[in-house]
């Protein structure tokens, strides 16, 4: 019977409160004045037993002990000892049985019976079919809450007929939903029957221990159907010219061990590019390379086929859903603009020049100078002339235009309107940080003033852009850098002198340099040799042998006494990076490319037979290595610098199927975060509807705006950003950016047809919770009324009260009496 006693006012006890009486109970003393007494009435017992068995105590040791053991059982009923335990009260705890119903269920687990068959029998034979199943079992001693989950966690009041056809499982974000809904509620735990696919995922496990143990319910796993899927896919946009978009595809297969796999990529038309085959046992990733033609967001296929033994596909795999997986590239909407700026007209630019033209990526803006400033006590030139001799023939209206003497004569190219670099290098941060990199190649530091060149230091090192120093006479070290915010930010020490070779140089790349796909023009190792060692040799070089701390070393050149030197430098610096071209005369690779391409044309019009040259052909076309190499370098230096008008895209399953967020990171002229301002998103779905979207500001981060988009259908999906930026007195701003994503609901629920136990396993361990086998439910079930609970009942029996107690004293006085009778003894 259960005894009254100390309990809290609604009749139950928490289980903080009785947290000592263990799962299995524990013995307690009713009667704690007795204690004492009782001690001393059992400690004279004893003496007096062993006094009378003094003389024979090793034959009467059995005796002794039944008789010790029979007192203290009789004494201890002074005490009133009692047996308590707890147990869950019964209909004050909640239980929820939370049921997957995503259509990753309907895959075969053995012979032509699926999950969703499977647990559709375990649910009705729990709830319906038998009165005491473990369902009904359940809601007797616990308040039993009834939970499906797909795309977003429902409750229901019946598990019949429940349909197994939703196309998202978002495990992760229900138990988090049941975290929130029961905090402070006598939840006892989490029944799940799922298959542990979940489509969405945990910021971290450790998140979910205040959450009550989680069950779930383990489906058998034995089916025997082939499946080949595609379970990761990574996209790496790197500077390698005839590459730049790498796609790494990882597969995963199930019992398709010695079968072959078919890989191939397809372009938005669905034209196949590119095939590759593997054995399904093998773990490695396939990598496609791809070069989109524009910029934007571009759209791959991967579809992933399992051979037969004669090369054919196989129709019978457990499902085709998982076999494509659409792949989205961001190549970026606008072009990214370099500054080069140069003391004199030389082959650098031309060939710079040249090398961007065709890149959808990138704009070169050119600053040459092309006259030194003069002194004003120099050629004055005719009497009463103040301006450049250069500039002489200007109308009297224009003479505003002229240049003066003690100013350089620059020419702008390549600029977008007549206004652009009009006054020459730029002066305010708004100008400067308009360009995404500058590039300095043979131009002095006195060209600049103290405060621009500070603000090339602040376009680095704040502004997060690209800079690159190439060598020349006036650059480092000879152009005086070495004590200016120019010199800081290269990777190269400039404050101290070491004499240059005397001999032309050969270049080769170093070990970082063979790991960086931007430097290395051929995917092909020995290619690469060949090519680096068919390189000319250089005359000019700007030589230093200290480099900063942290700053990496990708090529470098020897002469021919074997001496080394540094010959292309980065570095990370601030949000920027950095990097110096320590040939002064790289343009020489282009020259000797075409004197190349020059003796092969002469040859092969003089000797057709040799070399057959078709109609056409232009001598200088395909000079293209060093055109590359320039263009990759122009490419890392742009390729991780922030734009104003930042656009990325966040899914959020928590919100529903294919829900995302566009998130829109706005930044000032100066690069300053800017919240003052009107965000509209133009989203363009895979059937051309397209839906206007005001972004409302982020709550969290100031600059940032946010909008909301369910993309349920799946397919292409493409944003068109437009910020209209309010600077403090100026004309308001429009940027412009795009962006785009893939939603593929079907195939992350579909990713995998295998029962996902590691998971399983996760969330019970960091609930407290277990794994429960299918076949074992039902026994799990009826542990479940004597587990722990957040409100428990305390039940106590007198253990004087208790027939086997009785029994057991009489006991041990017979035996005693018995031994003694036997041995003549009294």
């Amino acid at each position: 019977m259960m005894l009254a006693a100390e309990q809290s006012s609604e009749g139950v006890w928490s289980m903080a409160e009785v947290g000592h009486l263990g799962a299995l109970g524990s013995l307690v003393f009713g009667d704690h004045s007795w204690i004492a007494p009782t001690i001393a009435v059992a400690a004279v017992g004893i003496l007096l037993a062993l006094w009378v068995s003094r003389h024979r105590l090793a034959s009467l040791g059995l005796a002794t002990f039944c008789r010790v053991l029979g007192w203290l059982l009789i004494t201890a009923c002074l005490v009133n000892p009692l047996w308590s335990s707890a147990r869950p009260r019964r209909g004050a705890n909640v239980l929820a049985v939370v049921t997957d119903i995503s259509r990753s269920h309907l895959v075969t687990t053995s012979g032509a019976q699926t999950r969703a068959d499977v647990l559709q029998e375990l649910l009705n034979r729990g709830e319906l079919s038998d009165p005491n199943g473990w369902v009904n079992r359940i809601d007797q001693d616990f308040e039993l809450q009834r939970y499906t989950v797909s795309d977003r966690l429902e409750r229901v009041e019946t598990f019949e007929d429940t349909p197994f056809d939703r196309p998202a499982s978002n495990l992760c974000s229900a138990l988090q939903q049941l975290q929130q809904r029961f905090a402070g509620q006598p939840l006892a735990g989490i029944v799940l029957l799922s298959d542990g696919n979940a489509t969405d995922d945990f910021d971290s496990l450790d998140a979910l221990k205040t959450l009550a143990p989680v069950y779930p319910v383990v489906i058998e796993d034995d089916g025997d159907s082939m499946d080949v899927a595609i379970d990761v896919v990574t996209v790496n946009q790197t500077a390698f010219d005839d590459a730049p978009v790498t796609i790494q595809v990882q597969t995963q297969q199930r019992n398709a061990n010695g079968r072959k796999i078919q890989l191939t990529l397809l372009d938005e038309q669905g034209t196949p590019l590119e095939s590759k085959t593997q054995l399904a046992s093998e773990d490695s990733p396939v990598r496609f390379e791809a070069r989109p033609e524009t910029g934007d967001t571009v759209f791959y296929t991967v579809k992933a086929e399992l051979l037969d033994a004669d090369d054919q596909p196989i129709a019978t795999e457990a499902t085709t859903v998982n076999n494509e997986r659409l792949v989205a590239v961001d190549r970026g909407s606008n072009k990214r603009r370099v500054l080069y700026v140069s003391g004199r007209p030389n082959w650098e630019y031309k060939f710079l020049r040249r090398a961007v033209e065709t890149d959808p990526q990138t704009e070169l803006v050119g600053l040459l100078r092309i006259a030194r400033k003069e002194a004003k006590f120099d050629f004055r030139g005719r009497d009463g002339e103040s301006s450049n001799s250069l500039f002489r023939g200007f109308e009297e209206s224009e003479q505003e235009l002229a240049e003066e003497y003690d100013e350089p004569v620059l020419v702008r190219l390549g600029t977008k309107d007549d206004t652009e670099l009009e006054g020459g290098f730029p002066e305010n941060a708004e100008d400067l940080f308009a360009y995404d990199a500058i590039i300095l190649d043979d131009i002095e530091a006195q060209f600049f003033m103290a405060d621009q060149l500070q603000l090339i230091y602040q376009f680095v090192s704040k502004r997060g852009g690209g800079f690159l120093m190439m060598g020349g006479q006036e650059s480092f070290r000879q152009g005086e850098y070495d004590r200016t915010p120019v010199g800081e930010l290269l990777p190269v020490d400039l404050h101290r002198e070491i004499p240059g070779p005397t001999d032309p140089v050969q270049l080769s790349l170093t070990r970082e340099g063979w790991l960086q796909p931007w430097v290395r023009l051929c995917s092909d190792e020995e290619a690469e040799r060949q090519r680096v060692t068919n390189m000319p040799g250089f005359t000019v070089l700007n030589a230093t042998s200290f480099i900063r701390p942290g700053a990496v070393v990708m090529a470098k050149v020897a002469d021919n006494a074997g001496n080394e030197y540094p010959a292309l430098v980065t570095q990370r610096f601030g949000r920027g990076r950095s990097a110096a071209l320590c040939i002064g005369d790289f343009w020489r690779w282009r020259m000797n490319e075409g004197r190349q391409r020059l003796n092969d044309f002469s040859l092969a019009t003089l000797n057709p037979l040799d070399a057959p040259v078709t109609p056409g052909d232009d001598p200088e076309e395909d000079l293209n290595d060093h055109a590359r190499a320039c263009r990759q370098m122009i490419r890392w230096l742009v390729g991780d610098v922030p734009k104003r008008l930042d656009v990325s895209i966040m899914p959020d399953p928590s919100l529903g199927l294919g829900t995302v967020r566009l998130i829109a990171n706005l930044k000032g002229k100066d690069f300053d975060v800017r919240d003052d301002a009107n965000v509209g998103f133009i989203v363009t779905k895979p059937n051309g509807e397209k839906v206007e979207i005001t972004g409302e500001p982020s709550e969290d981060v100031i600059g940032r705006f946010e909008v909301v988009m369910s993309a349920v259908e799946p397919g292409a999906y493409t944003a068109e950003v437009t910020a209209t930026v309010n600077e403090p007195d100026q004309e308001p701003e429009e940027l412009t950016a795009s962006v785009g994503w893939a939603s593929q609901p079907d195939q992350e629920e579909m990713a995998s047809v295998a029962v996902n136990r590691r998971f399983l396993s996760d969330v019970a361990k960091s609930t407290g919770g277990r794994l429960v086998p299918i076949d074992q439910l039902s026994s799990f079930v009826d542990d479940l009324s004597h587990s722990e609970a957040p409100l428990v009942e305390v039940w106590s029996w007198p253990i004087w009260h208790q027939w086997w107690v009785f029994c057991v004293a009489v006991g041990c006085f017979v035996t005693d009496w018995t031994i003694r009778r036997r041995l003549g003894m009294p």
